[in-house]
């Protein structure tokens, strides 16, 4: 059989040991006098106390903090502010966000420079880059100031194509629609 060390990933039914080396700890069992795993996880063998164990490292829901960079749906554009959807907690893994996952950009939170009208700048369906200024309020504030963030893909207002860039504006391939959005500078380059 097998040895198993400490640091080695078991799953549920993995062997472990037997009961004349070792007495089961948390996250093992006995049967037969065999020890198996009884949990998903790392095996921690204690041989003063001839003990196995294996402790589960369960990542739980993530928790977005100020400078989180997020990926969401733009749901609603009012005159001052932007509701968004959160999906995605960008990071070294994407990970999806627990509900309730509302967030807002408003309108001085959008570009480093003045904005006049932000129904210019987002419509609803955009999908957007945001990074996290205040993750303590609910909705979550937002911002897409910086060249980095902003609206990576979007639809045409009209028959709802993709839209295509052509420098600082964006056009239907479809209907020929110009418009205008707050673009991350890589609009539609594949990472989200």
């Amino acid at each position: 059989m097998v040895e198993v060390r400490t640091g080695d990933f078991v799953v549920p039914g993995d062997f472990l040991a037997t009961t004349e080396e070792f007495v089961p700890g948390e996250g093992a069992y006995e049967e037969g006098g065999k020890i198996y795993a009884s949990s998903t996880g790392v095996v921690l063998v204690d041989a003063r106390m001839k003990r196995i164990s294996v402790f589960s490292r369960v990542l739980g829901p993530p928790t977005l903090k100020r400078d989180d960079v997020v990926v969401g749906r733009v749901d609603e554009v009012r005159d001052q502010s932007a509701n968004v959807y959160i999906g995605v907690l960008r990071g070294r893994e994407d990970r999806e966000l627990p509900l309730p996952n509302l967030g807002m950009i408003h309108i001085s939170q959008t570009h480093t420079g003045y904005v006049k009208d932000l129904a210019k700048q987002f419509k609803p369906g955009d999908i957007v880059r945001a990074r996290v200024l205040n993750a303590r309020r609910e909705p979550v504030q937002l911002t897409t100031a910086g060249d980095e963030l902003g609206v990576i893909v979007a639809a045409c207002s009209r028959c709802r194509a993709l839209l295509e860039r052509e420098g600082t504006k964006l056009r239907c391939p479809n209907c020929g629609n110009v418009e205008f959005r707050k673009l991350a500078n890589d609009y539609r380059q594949g990472v989200l």
